[in-house]
């Protein structure tokens, strides 16, 4: 217990305790102002804004303590959940890649087989005009045209009557036509 005289006495000061003056060294403005930007940097992952600066150099704050609020600000509690979230951004970007190339395969798929189906329905229009020809000339006689590259003659014997009815005939053509219209 501190007696009378001693319980009055100042001892926030070196003066005091009977000693001089020992100046405690105090860090320079300057070295402050490297060491708060390191903290932000190593924290935060950037350097304090000029209001950040201006309040933590001159406040009373130590370095601990400016470290332990700025790892409770919601800034660091982010940075923190935006790294967490990191794996799944990458295990999720793999699952788009390989999304992509199926659905580029099932492209590529749907592109031959759409190829395939021209190629059978030119081959089915081929058929349709083989078979439509069928109809016309079931007995697979020449056409008109066919008959005409061979050298026949190609009107039938109603239209040389019509041609040659205009003059008059004699029994004799007319037999000859109709030994022609015969065979």
């Amino acid at each position: 217990m501190q007696t009378g005289e001693d319980y009055f006495k100042d001892t926030t000061d070196d003066f005091s305790s009977g000693g001089g003056s020992s100046r405690s060294i105090k860090p320079s403005k300057t070295d402050r102002t490297d060491a708060i930007e390191k903290i932000f940097m190593d924290v935060l992952g950037r350097k304090p804004s000029s209001r950040e600066m201006a309040y933590y150099k001159y406040s009373p704050i130590k370095e601990d303590d400016i470290v332990a609020k700025l790892i409770s600000s919601d800034e660091h509690k982010k940075i923190i959940e935006s790294a967490l979230k990191l794996p799944g951004v990458q295990e999720e970007l793999k699952n788009v890649r390989m999304s992509e190339k199926k659905l580029q395969q099932q492209l590529d798929d749907i592109n031959d087989e759409i190829g395939e189906y021209k190629k059978l329905l030119s081959e089915k229009d081929k058929l349709i005009n083989e078979l439509r020809e069928k109809v016309n000339n079931p007995y697979d006689f020449p056409t008109q045209i066919q008959k005409y590259e061979e050298g026949f003659d190609v009107y039938t014997p109603k239209e040389r009557k019509v041609s040659e009815s205009s003059k008059s005939k004699t029994f004799k053509e007319k037999l000859i036509d109709l030994i022609d219209t015969l065979f």
